[in-house]
């Protein structure tokens, strides 16, 4: 465990003085930490609303983990491109513990650029710098990047399609909607089919706007679901494949023409290979 020390200057909440001193924590971190009697006041037990007074000494003790290996695809002096793995966080502010897997505290001092659901593997792009940051915005915003994924699904599908839906975000779900609805954003997804074995298929897909739970929502609206996804899939299907994690993988990136601090990545594809392939689900169904 390490063990960090603070001392109150001043009257305030336990969790703010903490989070100024160690902003690579959050709130839900530390209320886990004050759950297992890691964080004490003047060595006595404390809750999450303690107030502090000026002299209190804050004791933290923070779990030391070692860290998974992270592929790295590329990396040059202003970005990093790394083939993240399912069952890891994005960003700090995604760690609901202490101890969860991070990129940013993997790569300590870089900044992701765009999010993955945390049980979906593949491509993530991050910065070095906040300059190269805000490139990398702006260029997601001007559709200079274009982000492709692979994924097992099970439905009714077509050799390829097109969908245009309102996307809403609630606090666990994501509802989608034909017509424009209240909060709603547009999400635009396109598929081909790649190949197609007994009732599962593969599927490669583009995402046009990057809402939040897009593919695996949206799919499911058209009546295809991602295998081995609980939220929005058909878990009779995935219990029938034993499939515990939804097979989607951010498969490819490529950039159109960036920035000159960026042309390393200009005209640029950057491709991994999918964790999951068919056979080996269907091998895996028929063994049991």
């Amino acid at each position: 465990m390490e063990k960090l020390e603070f001392v109150s200057k001043k009257e305030q909440k336990l969790f703010d003085l903490i989070l100024r001193e160690r902003p690579n924590l959050n709130f839900q971190m530390l209320k886990e930490a004050v759950r297992k009697r890691d964080i004490k006041v003047n060595q006595k037990r404390v809750s999450q609303n303690t107030k502090l007074k000026n002299g209190d000494l804050v004791t933290i003790f923070l779990p030391q983990k070692k860290q998974k290996n992270v592929p790295v695809v590329f990396q040059n002096k202003d970005v990093l491109i790394v083939n993240k793995p399912a069952g890891m966080e994005v960003t700090k502010k995604d760690k609901a513990f202490l101890q969860s897997d991070c990129l940013e505290d993997i790569f300590c001092g870089c900044f992701a650029c765009h999010r993955l659901d945390k049980n979906t593997e593949g491509l993530v792009v991050l910065a070095k710098t906040r300059q190269a940051q805000n490139l990398i915005f702006d260029a997601i915003k001007q559709h200079k990047m274009h982000k492709f994924y692979v994924t097992i699904v099970t439905g009714k599908v077509k050799k390829s399609d097109e969908f245009e839906d309102y996307l809403q975000k609630g606090d666990k779900f994501v509802k989608v909607f034909d017509k424009p609805a209240k909060d709603a954003k547009v999400a635009k997804t396109n598929y081909v089919l790649l190949e197609e074995k007994q009732n599962l298929a593969l599927l490669q897909i583009e995402i046009l706007t990057g809402r939040t739970h897009q593919i695996r929502a949206q799919l499911a609206h058209h009546g295809i679901f991602v295998l081995g996804d609980e939220k929005y899939g058909d878990k009779q299907k995935n219990k029938l494949y034993h499939t515990k994690r939804q097979l989607l993988c951010a498969q490819k990136i490529c950039f159109d023409d960036l920035p000159k601090s960026l042309s390393d990545l200009s005209q640029k594809m950057f491709e991994v290979s999918p964790s999951f392939c068919l056979d080996d689900i269907l091998s895996k169904s028929e063994n049991k």
